[in-house]
């Protein structure tokens, strides 16, 4: 039983910023231009939009069915035309006289903005992908950062409600973050395709953090994570990887031949909670954008580690980041532009106990980006706190069952791409 409303947010849409609550549905989504410039929002549910995003109409989703058991993981226009998907498929799909073995994931194309399908192609990739990730480099090459996720949390006799960081909101009991205080190894791996999704190799190796403290790859602070991984083209043609870890930054590592070969993961500039990072080339300026959870050590030690959603460009390739800016900010956290990052290189993680949360309490994750024209197309979930008494788990305070929960909302925001270049903060 919810006895609060939708709070009002510290950061008010900027001026000449359109806000939209709900359009799209899930996180497995991509937007991709379709014919005389209409935009697409490819999904579960599918809307459109032919005025840069400013407004929107559900409309007839693309023919998936032909697809099998369909989840867009990603969507991108090809430079031969056609549209590719990368999804989920049904298990063995016939082609001709072939038929391909049981493969989870799956590309194919479409020459008719998505009113008919044709390959199937499986993707060899290492676990899974983070959504709407797979991109085409300029000579041709598509590439697909995936990763898997080894948790022992089954074997260890770590319950998950033990092991989670809790908070006190308004008296209630709130749970505020779980799974990443699980022995967990995530570990990344890019795959590659030059026939337009046909065929599809693997990089040669797979890839993990192996830095000290202080980021150098050694190997003296052991094996980090590098899970959700994204890829984008650097101004002098290489492929930068970045992807969130344990350590209190981003991680990131580089590619000088499409994606066969990379260099030691190491910790990025920016401060960051384990939580994952978008990384984007923005077409007009060859410039690298990144939109994350900017959070210092001390506040992801209080549980803030998704409460600063911040985004900051780089023009050389990642060595360095300018441009910060914060686009939501949760109560409880310090109004700036820019989080230094810190030292030690090290895991860090919520406390079990962070005591009294602020009111307006809040969290921003999951953000994903594009372009069109001038405007960038921002999407992102935002989540608060509500009182609610009839949830499980809850821990009685005299005789009152006291709990909280967390709903949320997805945000779709068209930005002018001159905001992201406001020299404020840089």
């Amino acid at each position: 039983m919810s006895e609060s409303v939708r709070p009002t947010f510290r950061k008010p849409v900027p001026e000449g910023v359109i806000e939209h609550i709900g359009v799209g549905v899930g996180t497995a989504t991509a937007i991709v231009e379709v014919h005389d410039g209409l935009l697409m929002i490819a999904g579960r549910g599918c809307y459109r939009s032919g005025d840069s995003g400013r407004t929107w109409e559900r409309a007839d989703a693309p023919d998936w069915e032909s697809l099998g058991e369909t989840s867009c993981l990603s969507c991108i226009r090809l430079q031969s035309g056609e549209l590719a998907l990368a999804h989920l498929g049904s298990g063995n799909l016939h082609r001709g006289s072939e038929m391909y073995n049981w493969n989870p994931f799956y590309l194919s194309v479409s020459d008719d903005d998505g009113r008919s399908w044709s390959g199937g192609w499986p993707m060899n990739l290492l676990g899974g992908p983070y959504y709407d990730t797979m991109i085409q480099m300029p000579g041709g090459r598509l590439v697909m950062p995936s990763r898997i996720c080894h948790s022992n949390n089954h074997h260890s006799g770590l319950e998950y409600a033990r092991v989670s960081s809790y908070g006190s909101w308004k008296g209630r009991r709130l749970q505020v973050s779980g799974h990443y205080h699980y022995p967990e190894v995530d570990i990344a791996a890019v795959s590659c395709s030059d026939d337009d999704g046909r065929t599809w190799q693997m990089c040669g190796g797979q890839l993990m953090g192996w830095f000290d403290a202080e980021g150098i790859p050694n190997g003296r602070g052991g094996i980090t994570a590098v899970d959700e991984p994204g890829v984008a083209v650097c101004p002098d043609g290489r492929l930068m990887m970045m992807a969130r870890s344990t350590v209190g930054r981003l991680v990131q590592c580089y590619s000088e031949d499409g994606g066969e070969t990379w260099t030691p993961v190491v910790p990025s500039d920016l401060a960051a909670s384990y939580s994952p990072p978008r990384l984007r080339r923005i077409p007009g300026t060859g410039d690298l954008m990144c939109v994350w959870n900017q959070t210092s050590r001390e506040e992801i030690l209080r549980g803030y580690r998704r409460g600063r959603l911040s985004s900051a460009i780089s023009s050389d390739g990642g060595a360095s980041w300018s441009h910060f800016r914060t686009i939501e900010l949760s109560g409880g956290m310090e109004d700036v532009e820019r989080v230094p990052p810190q030292y030690p290189v090290s895991p860090v993680v919520a406390l079990p106990e962070l005591g009294t949360l602020p009111d307006d309490f809040a969290t921003f994750d999951y953000a994903n980006l594009w372009f069109h024209g001038d405007r960038i197309l921002l999407m992102y979930h935002r989540s608060w706190v509500e009182a609610d008494e009839d949830t499980g788990g809850a821990v009685t305070l005299g005789e009152r069952k006291l709990t909280a929960r967390k709903p949320g909302e997805l945000v779709l925001r068209v930005y002018p791409l001159a905001w992201f270049y406001d020299l404020k903060g840089a």
